[in-house]
């Protein structure tokens, strides 16, 4: 009996051990992840990263203008960047494995409007992206009238950050939103307040415009009832050019998008959203597509390997 339970002890200490505080930075093996314990980016000062020094962060050479936020029955909460947060009663970072095609990372956020959001963090479409699987609980004991979740980011890819940078935001449908997108915006310079529309190219198809732009969406999801939730994916990563990215955005399902390049970077950096009511925007590759990622990205593995 001693015995058991000295090693049942001794599995509990290996299992505390392999959880990780919060900030953590997750890697695919291609894309870094910077993540703080409310879900937000710009942990341990990485956003979003790509391929190594050559190719750099596309979210932290300007402001920190980037995060999330949920709303019911007319009151929004949120974390953005560097300003103080509104409304988060608690945030935890559960964090398993940080790399790989295994990594494995969680947040649970719960707000003053009685939602808990959950960020679960997971490898997708051979590391080109992240997956990240949303869900919206109501924690009170009534329903939470008109529930909407925003996220907000500003792209900033390096070497031009402001003025070399090509962005592309699609809300769902050309002429506007649809399915569950409420409305998009290429402005992130404000806070993700899901009741706060904004008037910068409102609900517009805006196709590899130049400039210091982001991406502003805002998802509605309706009445939820006491202890329902509503469950959606977002993906964000980085493709070795457009071609790449919009092939792993196929590959998930991807429904509404943003993306942006340098023209001096070989890289594009991209994030979308899946499971919201709109059918997928791009045509689901063949496998002999997917296969041609997967040998794409080990040649890559390769070339380091041999640099190193």
């Amino acid at each position: 009996m001693k015995l058991t339970k000295a090693l049942a002890a001794l599995a509990l200490v290996g299992l505390v051990s392999a959880v990780q505080a919060a900030p953590a930075v997750l890697n695919t093996g291609t894309v870094s992840m910077g993540v703080k314990d409310d879900g937000s980016l710009g942990g341990l000062g990485v956003g979003l990263s790509a391929f190594g020094p050559a190719v750099g962060d596309a979210i932290m050479p300007g402001c920190l203008c980037e995060g999330w936020g949920a709303a019911a029955s007319g009151v929004g909460n949120y974390t953005y960047g560097a300003a103080s947060p509104l409304g988060i009663v608690s945030a935890v970072l559960t964090t398993t494995t940080t790399s790989g095609a295994g990594l494995s990372a969680q947040s649970v956020v719960t707000m003053a409007n009685g939602l808990q959001v959950t960020h679960t963090y997971s490898y997708a479409a051979g590391g080109v992206l992240f997956k990240v699987a949303v869900t919206m609980t109501n924690t009170t004991a009534g329903v939470l009238t008109d529930t909407r979740y925003a996220r907000t980011l500003d792209w900033d890819v390096p070497p031009g950050h402001f003025t070399d940078d090509f962005l592309t935001i699609y809300g769902g449908t050309p002429a506007g939103p649809g399915g569950k997108v409420l409305h998009t915006s290429s402005n992130p310079f404000a806070v993700p307040n899901p009741m706060v529309f904004r008037t910068q190219d409102p609900n517009a198809n805006v196709v590899d415009a130049p400039g210091d732009l982001g991406a502003y969406f805002v998802l509605g999801f309706g009445d939820l009832a006491a202890g329902a939730s509503e469950s959606f994916e977002t993906y964000i990563g980085a493709g070795r050019d457009k071609a790449q990215l919009l092939a792993a955005f196929a590959a998930v399902g991807i429904e509404a998008y943003s993306y942006s390049f340098d023209n001096d970077t070989p890289a594009t950096f991209g994030w979308g959203f899946a499971s919201i009511g709109l059918p997928p925007v791009f045509d689901t590759p063949e496998p002999s597509s997917l296969a041609l990622m997967g040998l794409a990205l080990l040649g890559l593995g390769a070339a380091r390997r041999r640099r190193s």
